[in-house]
């Protein structure tokens, strides 16, 4: 029984972050959906709009969702939020330089989201870690030369990133759910096992 005290902590802990990361990517979620109508209206954009074009951006589908470990499923997710956190500081550079130099309440929206999207990468490190998976190599692409855009694609690849980013707070709730109930069940089959010795 002592055992079992001993070991429940560990699991409870994984599903603390979990639910800690789920809250951060509903919030990030319900924030870009705001800025999303912000930006639309301010770059006089059509949410319909074809962004096949644009690319660079990760892309939230996944294939075989099922098949993903919990390694595979939180280093994806931690890659796609590393990658935001380079494209929203280039959108927010080409918005303050270009696009809209004297909304800063619009540039404050941008800087809240990448400021969250940080937190949740920090944090899904943090439950890399406390699962005892490594984290994912990474390497930043080297940012792209703002003068080979046009200021269309600046606003068309703003919107995709905007857009690509509310798909990702989704599928992270769903894989983080998953890892909680992986979490779970290896705990309580840990428990059981060392209710046993």
């Amino acid at each position: 029984m002592m055992a079992s005290a001993e070991q429940s902590p560990v699991p409870l802990q994984h599903r603390n972050v979990c639910s800690r990361v789920i809250l951060l990517a509903r919030k990030i979620r319900s924030d870009v959906a705001s800025l999303l109508e912000s930006y639309v209206e301010r770059q006089g954009l059509d949410r319909t709009i074809s962004l096949d074009s644009v690319d660079g951006v990760p892309a939230a589908a996944m294939e075989q969702g099922g098949e993903l470990t919990v390694a595979e499923r939180l280093g994806a997710n931690l890659q796609a939020y590393r990658a935001f956190q380079v494209l929203l500081g280039e959108v927010l550079e080409e918005q303050r330089s270009h696009l809209t130099p004297l909304d800063t309440d619009f540039h404050a929206s941008i800087q809240s989201v990448l400021l969250q999207v940080a937190a949740l990468a920090y944090q899904l490190e943090e439950l890399l870690a406390l699962l005892g998976h490594g984290r994912p190599v990474w390497e930043a692409a080297g940012p792209e030369d703002p003068a080979r855009r046009s200021l269309f694609e600046m606003k068309l690849r703003g919107l995709k990133v905007l857009q690509e980013l509310a798909h990702w707070t989704v599928r992270s709730v769903r894989d983080l759910r998953q890892v909680a109930k992986h979490s779970q069940g290896s705990g309580t089959a840990h428990g059981g096992q060392a209710q046993k010795e």
